[in-house]
């Protein structure tokens, strides 16, 4: 039983040996200065790219959207009978007056 010990405390002492052998030669070895860029991984074709976010417009958005549409007068032109077409045409023969 004392031989098998024997080999415990020699792979004990090997074992502290080489620890502090590795220490001392990392402590003695020159610092790096700065790690070389490593150039960009590749991306595997298999993993899918994501489909970018697209935000829906704001209620202020879709506000100027609809104020930006055209009315029948613009469409149709002011003959077309529309009531609003009409006192459009009245407001400024007035002013001429």
């Amino acid at each position: 039983m004392s031989k098998q010990y024997n080999k415990l405390i020699k792979r004990r002492r090997r074992a502290a040996y080489l620890a502090r052998r590795k220490k001392a030669l990392a402590e003695s070895a020159p610092k790096k200065a700065a790690p070389k860029a490593r150039p960009a991984k590749r991306v595997s074709k298999s993993v899918p790219k994501k489909p970018a976010v697209q935000e829906e417009p704001s209620s202020a958005a879709a506000e100027v959207k609809s104020s930006d549409k055209a009315t029948a007068a613009d469409v149709l032109g002011p003959d077309s009978g529309s009531p609003e077409a009409v006192e459009t045409q009245e407001a400024p023969a007035a002013s001429e007056e």
